[in-house]
Protein backbone atom coordinates (compact mmCIF):
# COMPACT_ATOMS: atom_id res chain seq x y z
CA UNK A 1 0.00 0.00 0.00
CA UNK A 2 1.11 3.56 -1.15
CA UNK A 3 2.56 5.43 2.12
CA UNK A 4 0.86 8.82 3.42
CA UNK A 5 4.31 10.62 2.65
CA UNK A 6 4.11 9.32 -1.16
CA UNK A 7 0.20 9.62 -1.29
CA UNK A 8 0.43 13.23 -0.41
CA UNK A 9 3.23 13.75 -2.90
CA UNK A 10 1.19 12.30 -6.17
CA UNK A 11 -2.05 14.67 -4.60
CA UNK A 12 0.39 17.58 -4.59
CA UNK A 13 1.49 17.14 -8.01
CA UNK A 14 -2.16 16.41 -9.19
CA UNK A 15 -3.24 19.66 -7.75
CA UNK A 16 0.02 21.62 -8.90
CA UNK A 17 -1.34 20.54 -12.76
CA UNK A 18 -5.09 21.09 -12.19
CA UNK A 19 -4.39 24.83 -10.86
CA UNK A 20 -2.52 25.16 -13.79
CA UNK A 21 -3.82 24.18 -16.87
CA UNK A 22 -8.02 22.92 -15.95
CA UNK A 23 -8.82 25.12 -13.03
CA UNK A 24 -9.17 28.22 -14.07
CA UNK A 25 -10.07 30.71 -11.84
CA UNK A 26 -8.65 28.70 -8.41
CA UNK A 27 -4.85 30.02 -8.07
CA UNK A 28 -2.07 28.01 -6.58
CA UNK A 29 -2.40 30.97 -4.04
CA UNK A 30 -5.99 30.22 -2.78
CA UNK A 31 -4.80 26.48 -2.53
CA UNK A 32 -2.24 27.23 -0.01
CA UNK A 33 -4.41 29.48 2.04
CA UNK A 34 -7.19 26.99 1.90
CA UNK A 35 -4.45 24.19 2.88
CA UNK A 36 -3.33 26.46 6.09
CA UNK A 37 -6.92 26.00 7.60
CA UNK A 38 -5.48 22.43 8.26
CA UNK A 39 -2.75 21.78 11.44
CA UNK A 40 -0.37 18.93 10.34
CA UNK A 41 -2.20 16.42 11.77
CA UNK A 42 -4.79 17.21 9.43
CA UNK A 43 -3.34 18.38 6.20
CA UNK A 44 -4.67 14.81 4.87
CA UNK A 45 -8.19 16.48 5.10
CA UNK A 46 -7.65 18.91 2.80
CA UNK A 47 -5.82 17.10 0.07
CA UNK A 48 -8.77 15.09 0.27
CA UNK A 49 -11.00 17.56 0.03
CA UNK A 50 -9.05 19.06 -3.15
CA UNK A 51 -8.03 15.45 -4.38
CA UNK A 52 -12.01 15.18 -4.28
CA UNK A 53 -13.04 18.58 -6.22
CA UNK A 54 -14.37 18.31 -9.36
CA UNK A 55 -14.51 22.48 -10.64
CA UNK A 56 -15.44 23.83 -14.00
CA UNK A 57 -14.32 26.43 -15.67
CA UNK A 58 -15.82 29.02 -17.42
CA UNK A 59 -15.19 27.27 -20.91
CA UNK A 60 -16.45 23.60 -19.35
CA UNK A 61 -19.91 25.66 -18.11
CA UNK A 62 -19.86 26.73 -21.38
CA UNK A 63 -20.00 23.59 -22.91
CA UNK A 64 -22.80 22.03 -20.09
CA UNK A 65 -25.35 25.29 -21.37
CA UNK A 66 -24.84 23.90 -25.15
CA UNK A 67 -25.76 20.33 -24.17
CA UNK A 68 -28.81 21.24 -22.26
CA UNK A 69 -29.74 24.03 -25.43
CA UNK A 70 -29.21 20.81 -27.63
CA UNK A 71 -31.41 18.86 -25.23
CA UNK A 72 -33.99 21.49 -24.91
CA UNK A 73 -34.00 21.91 -28.87
CA UNK A 74 -34.72 18.16 -29.05
CA UNK A 75 -37.54 18.20 -26.54
CA UNK A 76 -39.28 21.25 -28.68
CA UNK A 77 -38.57 19.37 -31.58
CA UNK A 78 -40.22 16.13 -30.51
CA UNK A 79 -42.66 18.14 -28.78
CA UNK A 80 -43.90 20.25 -31.74
CA UNK A 81 -43.59 16.83 -34.03
CA UNK A 82 -41.41 18.95 -36.48
CA UNK A 83 -39.54 15.21 -37.89
CA UNK A 84 -43.20 14.38 -38.51
CA UNK A 85 -43.72 17.76 -40.82
CA UNK A 86 -41.33 16.99 -43.14
CA UNK A 87 -40.00 20.02 -42.79
CA UNK A 88 -36.85 21.47 -44.62
CA UNK A 89 -33.82 22.53 -42.11
CA UNK A 90 -34.76 26.12 -43.39
CA UNK A 91 -37.61 26.05 -42.22
CA UNK A 92 -37.14 24.19 -39.35
CA UNK A 93 -34.54 27.31 -38.25
CA UNK A 94 -37.31 29.60 -38.39
CA UNK A 95 -40.22 27.58 -36.57
CA UNK A 96 -37.46 27.80 -33.81
CA UNK A 97 -36.49 31.33 -34.03
CA UNK A 98 -40.26 31.93 -33.43
CA UNK A 99 -40.52 29.91 -30.44
CA UNK A 100 -37.74 31.45 -29.14
CA UNK A 101 -39.12 34.97 -29.48
CA UNK A 102 -41.94 33.68 -27.32
CA UNK A 103 -39.53 32.19 -24.54
CA UNK A 104 -38.41 34.01 -21.34
CA UNK A 105 -35.14 32.33 -19.20
CA UNK A 106 -35.74 33.22 -15.56
CA UNK A 107 -33.13 32.60 -13.34
CA UNK A 108 -34.36 30.35 -10.32
CA UNK A 109 -34.07 32.65 -6.71
CA UNK A 110 -31.99 31.95 -4.13
CA UNK A 111 -31.61 32.82 -0.44
CA UNK A 112 -28.24 34.69 1.14
CA UNK A 113 -25.41 34.12 1.34
CA UNK A 114 -24.69 33.32 -2.13
CA UNK A 115 -27.50 34.71 -4.78
CA UNK A 116 -25.91 33.50 -8.32
CA UNK A 117 -28.56 34.68 -10.78
CA UNK A 118 -26.30 37.26 -11.99
CA UNK A 119 -23.43 35.26 -13.09
CA UNK A 120 -24.78 32.58 -14.05
CA UNK A 121 -27.22 34.76 -16.06
CA UNK A 122 -24.13 36.19 -17.81
CA UNK A 123 -22.38 33.08 -18.56
CA UNK A 124 -25.95 31.45 -20.40
CA UNK A 125 -26.24 35.04 -22.26
CA UNK A 126 -22.32 34.98 -23.57
CA UNK A 127 -22.76 31.27 -24.81
CA UNK A 128 -22.91 31.04 -28.29
CA UNK A 129 -25.76 28.27 -28.56
CA UNK A 130 -28.39 30.29 -26.44
CA UNK A 131 -30.37 32.35 -28.54
CA UNK A 132 -30.00 36.41 -28.81
CA UNK A 133 -34.46 36.15 -29.42
CA UNK A 134 -34.41 34.67 -25.77
CA UNK A 135 -35.78 37.24 -23.50
CA UNK A 136 -34.95 37.50 -19.62
CA UNK A 137 -36.76 38.20 -16.87
CA UNK A 138 -36.74 38.09 -13.43
CA UNK A 139 -39.72 35.91 -11.77
CA UNK A 140 -42.56 39.05 -10.92
CA UNK A 141 -42.66 39.42 -14.64
CA UNK A 142 -43.74 36.11 -15.36
CA UNK A 143 -47.84 36.90 -15.01
CA UNK A 144 -46.91 39.68 -17.63
CA UNK A 145 -45.56 38.01 -19.71
CA UNK A 146 -48.03 34.96 -19.77
CA UNK A 147 -50.47 38.02 -20.40
CA UNK A 148 -48.05 38.92 -23.67
CA UNK A 149 -48.73 35.70 -25.22
CA UNK A 150 -45.20 33.88 -23.86
CA UNK A 151 -45.16 30.39 -23.97
CA UNK A 152 -41.92 28.95 -23.21
CA UNK A 153 -40.58 29.87 -19.88
CA UNK A 154 -37.55 28.31 -18.54
CA UNK A 155 -35.70 28.37 -15.08
CA UNK A 156 -31.93 27.78 -14.59
CA UNK A 157 -29.57 27.00 -11.94
CA UNK A 158 -26.27 25.16 -11.18
CA UNK A 159 -27.16 21.92 -9.39
CA UNK A 160 -29.89 19.89 -8.11
CA UNK A 161 -29.72 18.84 -4.53
CA UNK A 162 -32.50 17.33 -2.45
CA UNK A 163 -34.55 19.34 -5.37
CA UNK A 164 -35.87 21.27 -1.84
CA UNK A 165 -34.23 24.42 -3.13
CA UNK A 166 -36.77 24.31 -6.02
CA UNK A 167 -39.71 23.38 -4.49
CA UNK A 168 -39.91 26.70 -2.56
CA UNK A 169 -38.90 28.41 -5.79
CA UNK A 170 -41.78 26.83 -7.27
CA UNK A 171 -43.90 27.19 -4.10
CA UNK A 172 -43.45 31.13 -3.89
CA UNK A 173 -46.07 33.17 -4.78
CA UNK A 174 -45.57 35.86 -7.29
CA UNK A 175 -48.63 38.78 -8.09
CA UNK A 176 -50.54 38.11 -10.83
CA UNK A 177 -53.53 40.07 -12.23
CA UNK A 178 -55.27 40.95 -8.93
CA UNK A 179 -53.75 38.49 -6.57
CA UNK A 180 -50.77 36.38 -5.61
CA UNK A 181 -50.72 33.23 -7.18
CA UNK A 182 -48.22 30.59 -6.76
CA UNK A 183 -45.63 29.39 -9.65
CA UNK A 184 -46.88 25.83 -9.23
CA UNK A 185 -50.79 26.81 -10.03
CA UNK A 186 -49.77 29.64 -12.71
CA UNK A 187 -48.49 25.80 -14.28
CA UNK A 188 -51.72 24.10 -13.78
CA UNK A 189 -53.94 27.18 -14.60
CA UNK A 190 -51.86 27.42 -17.87
CA UNK A 191 -51.79 24.46 -19.75
CA UNK A 192 -50.79 25.40 -22.95
CA UNK A 193 -47.37 26.76 -21.57
CA UNK A 194 -44.30 24.61 -21.28
CA UNK A 195 -42.31 24.93 -18.18
CA UNK A 196 -38.47 24.16 -18.50
CA UNK A 197 -36.16 23.67 -15.33
CA UNK A 198 -32.55 23.85 -16.65
CA UNK A 199 -29.97 22.55 -14.26
CA UNK A 200 -25.99 21.99 -14.70
CA UNK A 201 -26.60 18.82 -12.56
CA UNK A 202 -27.59 17.21 -9.49
CA UNK A 203 -28.29 14.62 -7.89
CA UNK A 204 -30.19 11.75 -8.93
CA UNK A 205 -32.19 11.11 -6.44
CA UNK A 206 -33.18 14.74 -5.98
CA UNK A 207 -33.74 14.82 -10.17
CA UNK A 208 -35.79 11.85 -9.73
CA UNK A 209 -37.90 13.33 -7.46
CA UNK A 210 -38.49 16.56 -8.86
CA UNK A 211 -40.06 15.09 -12.16
CA UNK A 212 -42.70 12.52 -9.92
CA UNK A 213 -43.94 15.61 -8.13
CA UNK A 214 -43.84 17.97 -10.78
CA UNK A 215 -45.30 16.09 -13.96
CA UNK A 216 -45.97 19.63 -15.98
CA UNK A 217 -42.82 20.98 -15.34
CA UNK A 218 -40.00 19.34 -18.17
CA UNK A 219 -36.47 18.94 -16.06
CA UNK A 220 -33.66 18.67 -18.16
CA UNK A 221 -29.86 17.96 -16.53
CA UNK A 222 -26.85 17.62 -18.30
CA UNK A 223 -24.11 16.05 -15.00
CA UNK A 224 -26.08 13.50 -13.45
CA UNK A 225 -24.12 12.77 -10.22
CA UNK A 226 -25.25 9.22 -8.36
CA UNK A 227 -24.65 8.40 -5.08
CA UNK A 228 -20.90 7.25 -5.91
CA UNK A 229 -19.77 11.04 -5.70
CA UNK A 230 -21.66 12.28 -2.67
CA UNK A 231 -19.03 12.86 0.00
CA UNK A 232 -20.68 11.68 2.82
CA UNK A 233 -21.85 8.14 1.01
CA UNK A 234 -20.89 5.18 2.23
CA UNK A 235 -20.45 4.09 -1.42
CA UNK A 236 -18.13 6.87 -2.46
CA UNK A 237 -15.58 5.22 -4.85
CA UNK A 238 -13.05 7.64 -3.52
CA UNK A 239 -12.70 5.62 -0.24
CA UNK A 240 -12.68 2.64 -2.28
CA UNK A 241 -9.20 4.10 -3.52
CA UNK A 242 -8.31 5.52 0.35
CA UNK A 243 -9.77 3.43 2.82
CA UNK A 244 -7.60 4.20 5.21
CA UNK A 245 -8.09 8.14 5.31
CA UNK A 246 -12.18 7.80 4.80
CA UNK A 247 -12.82 7.65 9.48
CA UNK A 248 -10.32 11.01 9.38
CA UNK A 249 -12.08 12.54 7.00
CA UNK A 250 -15.43 12.37 7.74
CA UNK A 251 -15.04 12.90 11.54
CA UNK A 252 -13.54 15.73 11.08
CA UNK A 253 -15.90 16.93 8.48
CA UNK A 254 -19.01 16.30 10.27
CA UNK A 255 -17.47 17.86 13.07
CA UNK A 256 -17.34 21.07 11.28
CA UNK A 257 -20.36 20.71 10.43
CA UNK A 258 -22.02 21.29 13.71
CA UNK A 259 -19.54 24.18 14.00
CA UNK A 260 -20.74 25.27 10.76
CA UNK A 261 -24.80 25.10 11.46
CA UNK A 262 -25.16 24.10 7.52
CA UNK A 263 -28.68 24.07 7.11
CA UNK A 264 -28.26 21.00 4.13
CA UNK A 265 -28.15 17.45 4.68
CA UNK A 266 -24.26 16.94 4.26
CA UNK A 267 -25.21 13.40 3.19
CA UNK A 268 -26.31 15.18 -0.47
CA UNK A 269 -23.17 17.95 -0.58
CA UNK A 270 -20.92 17.35 -3.63
CA UNK A 271 -17.56 18.09 -4.52
CA UNK A 272 -18.36 20.63 -7.59
CA UNK A 273 -17.32 24.24 -7.82
CA UNK A 274 -18.01 26.45 -10.60
CA UNK A 275 -16.80 29.16 -12.51
CA UNK A 276 -19.33 31.29 -12.72
CA UNK A 277 -19.60 33.71 -9.50
CA UNK A 278 -19.62 31.53 -6.25
CA UNK A 279 -19.77 28.33 -4.93
CA UNK A 280 -22.88 26.26 -5.17
CA UNK A 281 -24.61 25.91 -1.94
CA UNK A 282 -25.12 22.13 -2.84
CA UNK A 283 -21.05 22.07 -3.10
CA UNK A 284 -19.66 20.88 0.37
CA UNK A 285 -19.31 24.02 2.73
CA UNK A 286 -16.32 23.70 3.51
CA UNK A 287 -14.88 24.35 0.42
CA UNK A 288 -15.98 27.88 0.73
CA UNK A 289 -17.24 28.54 4.02
CA UNK A 290 -15.94 31.72 5.87
CA UNK A 291 -16.57 32.71 9.10
CA UNK A 292 -15.26 35.36 11.33
CA UNK A 293 -11.96 35.41 9.11
CA UNK A 294 -10.81 32.04 10.85
CA UNK A 295 -11.37 29.29 7.45
CA UNK A 296 -9.56 30.48 4.66
CA UNK A 297 -12.19 29.58 2.07
CA UNK A 298 -10.98 27.86 -1.36
CA UNK A 299 -13.91 29.77 -3.51
CA UNK A 300 -14.74 33.45 -2.72
CA UNK A 301 -18.77 33.43 -2.43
Amino acid sequence: MINLKEWEDSVKKKIRYMANNVWDGLSATSIEEFMGNFNENEKVIGWVLLDMLIYYSSEQEESIICNLMRLMKRDIWIRNKMAQKGLSSVTINSELHDIYKKMCFVPVDESDPSASSFGLTSQFKKTREVPSAITYIDIQDLPLMIAMNYKYFVFYDDLIGTGTQFDEFWEKGIFGKSKKIRLRDLAKENPDIIFYYLAYGGCQEGIDKLKEKNPNLVVIVSEHFGENIDLFDETNEYWELNPDKKDIVLDYVRKKECELGYKSKFSKNLPVLFQHGRASNTALSLYWYKKENKWKELYKR
